[in-house]
């Protein structure tokens, strides 16, 4: 499965980061590490591990309201 990273609405934060996990997990995909980063302007970010279909990984991306994302990353491994 590939990996975005994305950008999502981030507040409130500890409350954003449970519902983006189990928004990404109720459509196939996982918050990795069950993180959520903020910058210092509090954008939140996290890194999605997505089903590997297009329509597998617009359907998690759009549960999980990303507004911007860098996607199919692959691991050091070739994953």
């Amino acid at each position: 499965m590939p990996y975005h990273w994305v950008k999502i609405t981030s507040s409130p934060r500890p409350a954003r980061r449970d519902k983006a996990k189990k928004d990404a997990a109720d459509n196939g995909g996982r918050l990795c590490e069950g993180q959520l980063f903020y910058d210092a302007a509090g954008q939140g970010y996290a890194l999605v591990e997505v089903p590997s279909d297009a329509n597998g990984q617009k359907k998690v991306l759009d549960a999980m309201d990303v507004t911007s994302q860098h996607g199919l990353l692959v691991d050091a491994d070739g994953n």
